[in-house]
C-alpha cells in the first residue's frame, strides 16, 4: 500500500494548479510541486476575501474552467462570509473537496481551522509566555470583558442592552463602532489592548486584522489577548464576525478566552456551540443555559444571550469560577496541543491523492 501511494504521489507532484500564493504556501509545505498550467487534472483555490469588487467573478471563472479540466478541486475558504458561503452552496460538485474555518449547513467539508492554528502559534511558542501573567481563578472586579470591536447588527444590540439596563459599571465594554480608525484613540472605550509588548506598525491603523509586532512577533491586533482586560473581568462575551442562520465562522475571537481559561458566551451563528463541541471543546451547559445555541433567530438568539449576562452578573463569582476550571483546563489543553495544521495537512494530502481514511 505504501508503495502505491508513493508511486501516486510521485504521478501528480507536478500536476497541481494552485490559483494564489496561499495555495502554493500550502501546497509546498505539504511536499507537493506546482503548476501554473489551470487545465491539470488537479487544483488547489483559495476563495478570496473580499468576495465582491470583482475578485468573486474572475474566482468562479476559474473553477468554472478547473470543472472542464480537472478530475479534483480543493478549494480553502478560512473566510466564511455571506458571499463565500453562497459560493459553497452552488458549487456543490463531486470534484470539490472544502476545507473551511467552521461549517455550512448542508455541505460536507473538511477543517481548516485556520485561525486557530495562526491565533495560538505565538503562545505556543513564544518563551515570554504572557498567558502566566493571568489569574484565571481569581475574583475579578468586573464580570465580562464586552469587546465588541467593529460594527455589527448584533454587536449593537449586546451594546444597547448594557447601556439601556445601566450594566457598565460592572463589565468592560468597548466598541469601536463607525469610528474610521482605532489607534488614535488608545484605551479610551473605543479600544483596549495591551500596554506592554505591543507596537503598532500602522499609525492609521483601521481594522482589527491590521498587523502589529507583539513581543517581537508580527501577528494581527485581534489576535492578540487582552491580558489587562481579562485580569479585570471572569468571563468573555464573544460577538464572532457573522451570526448567520446557515453557517458557523471560527476566527481568533473565540482562541483567545480558550487561551486564557475563560468561560464564554458566544453571539455567533446559530449553533456555533455545537460545532465547537464537535472539534473536541467543552461548553458551559452545566453552569448557564445554552439553548441560545439552538435558537435560529438571531435577534431571540440574542435576548436569550443578555439573559444570561444577567444571569451571571447576580451569580457568586467564586463559585462559577471553581465550577468552570475542569472545562476550562480541557478546553485549554485541546486548542495548544491539537496539530489543527497537521490534522489539515493529512486530510489535504487524502484529497490530492484521492485516497480514503
Amino acid at each position: 500500500m505504501s508503495t502505491k501511494i508513493k508511486v501516486k504521489y510521485a504521478d501528480i507532484m507536478k500536476e497541481i494548479y494552485v490559483d494564489n500564493p496561499v495555495c502554493k504556501w500550502q501546497l509546498t509545505q505539504a511536499g507537493f510541486q506546482i503548476t501554473e498550467d489551470i487545465t491539470a487534472k488537479i487544483a488547489v483555490y483559495h476563495i478570496p476575501f473580499p468576495y465582491d469588487q470583482g475578485h468573486g467573478e474572475s474566482f468562479e471563472s476559474r473553477i468554472d474552467q478547473s470543472l472542464i479540466h480537472s478530475d479534483r478541486i480543493v478549494v480553502l475558504c478560512s473566510e466564511l462570509h455571506e458571499k463565500t458561503a453562497d459560493f459553497i452552496r452552488r458549487y456543490q460538485n463531486p470534484k470539490i473537496k472544502f476545507f473551511l474555518c467552521g461549517a455550512v449547513k448542508g455541505v460536507k467539508s473538511s477543517d481548516w481551522m485556520d485561525w486557530f492554528i495562526t491565533s495560538s502559534y505565538f503562545y505556543k511558542t513564544n518563551p515570554t509566555k504572557v498567558l502566566d501573567r493571568l489569574n484565571p481563578y481569581h475574583i475579578k472586579p468586573k464580570t465580562f470583558d464586552i469587546l465588541l470591536g467593529q460594527f455589527r447588527e448584533h454587536r449593537t444590540l449586546i451594546y444597547d442592552y448594557i447601556n439601556r439596563n445601566n450594566l457598565n459599571d460592572q463589565v468592560l465594554m468597548t466598541y469601536i463602532n463607525y469610528q474610521e480608525k482605532i489607534s488614535a484613540e488608545g484605551n479610551s472605550g473605543i479600544w483596549f489592548w495591551e500596554d506592554e509588548g505591543l507596537e503598532i506598525i500602522d499609525t492609521d491603523l483601521k481594522w482589527t486584522v491590521g498587523q502589529v509586532r507583539y513581543y517581537g512577533q508580527p501577528m494581527s491586533l485581534s489576535q492578540v489577548a487582552p491580558i489587562q482586560a481579562y485580569n479585570q473581568t471572569a468571563y468573555s462575551l464573544v460577538t464572532e464576525t457573522n451570526f448567520a442562520n446557515d453557517y458557523v465562522f471560527h476566527t481568533e475571537k473565540i482562541v483567545k478566552p480558550i487561551l486564557a481559561r475563560r468561560l464564554f458566551i458566544v453571539f455567533g451563528g446559530h449553533q456555533y456551540l455545537r460545532n465547537l463541541q464537535r472539534l473536541g471543546f467543552k461548553t458551559f451547559s452545566d453552569v448557564i443555559d445554552e439553548r441560545y445555541d439552538n435558537e435560529p433567530n438571531y435577534k431571540r438568539r440574542g435576548e436569550m444571550i443578555c439573559g444570561q449576562i444577567s444571569y451571571l452578573l447576580q451569580q457568586d463569582q467564586q463559585q462559577v469560577l471553581n465550577a468552570i476550571q475542569p472545562i476550562v483546563e480541557h478546553n485549554y489543553q485541546v486548542m495548544m496541543t491539537t496539530d489543527w495544521y497537521g490534522d489539515f495537512s493529512r486530510e489535504l494530502r487524502v484529497a490530492l491523492l484521492d485516497q480514503t481514511n
